[in-house]
């Protein structure tokens, strides 16, 4: 069966994108997309690990009776990330640390010697700048390290999918396979309920399919209401 999904923020309803959905059972695994909707393929009693940058891990498990073509909207709950504290210290930056420290006046014994002996001697360490790094990455810089090859990944996706005919795209997110397994429609019936549907080609290319199975689910429902009006019989 397929489980068309979509990932909202639990406060603001706002979608979340880029999310790791994982059958923990059935060993597959998809990403929402800019929209928060995925579709995976599940058997009743999965379990889905759902993650997130800044959101609670959620896990969800589907109990219903075994359907083609199911619709779940999943909210998330923002995770709080507990950081150390920060220490303010009246030196500034390092380098001005530095500065002063190498500035500071030594009022000792050893100091006390003739100007002479100093000649030719570089009191200050030569330092470069790149000898002060501490070798490590910054958190930026390592999870945009962790995360660029799937970054990567998804443009590829998209020059891709960019290259696909219009007439493919059409045909994937609106096709007589998906709404027949959708409605239970077939032959003739169901294509006059996809000549009722009417979505017009500048719909369907700019809508994800979550959304355009949704307003099929919607106008099934109005099809057939029509329809049985349309089978009742004429009082004489």
């Amino acid at each position: 069966m397929q489980l068309y999904g979509n990932l909202y923020d639990s406060d603001n309803y706002h979608p979340i994108e880029y999310a790791h959905i994982i059958n923990i059972d059935g060993n597959n695994a998809t990403i929402s997309d800019s929209l928060g909707t995925f579709n995976l393929e599940i058997e009743p009693g999965d379990s889905l690990m759902i993650t997130s940058i800044g959101y609670q891990t959620h896990y969800y498990q589907y109990d219903g009776p075994w359907q083609k073509v199911v619709f779940k909207s999943i909210p998330m709950e923002e995770q709080v990330y507990a950081i150390s504290g920060v220490r303010v210290t009246p030196w500034g930056t390092y380098r001005e640390f530095r500065q002063k420290f190498l500035d500071l006046e030594m009022k000792t014994d050893s100091e006390k010697v003739h100007p002479l002996l100093w000649k030719g001697i570089n009191r200050y360490p030569e330092l470069e700048e790149e000898d002060l790094s501490p070798g490590i990455m910054s958190p930026i810089t390592m999870i945009y390290n962790i995360f660029s090859d799937e970054i990567q990944s998804r443009r590829k996706l998209r020059q891709l999918q960019k290259r696909k005919p219009k007439e493919e795209i059409l045909r994937d997110k609106f096709n007589r396979e998906q709404v027949g397994a959708l409605t239970g429609l077939e032959g003739r019936k169901l294509e006059r309920f996809m000549e009722f549907c009417n979505f017009s080609e500048e719909y369907l290319l700019n809508t994800k399919e979550y959304f355009i199975l949704e307003r099929v689910k919607r106008r099934y429902e109005q099809f057939i209401r029509i329809d049985s009006l349309h089978q009742m019989p004429v009082k004489q």
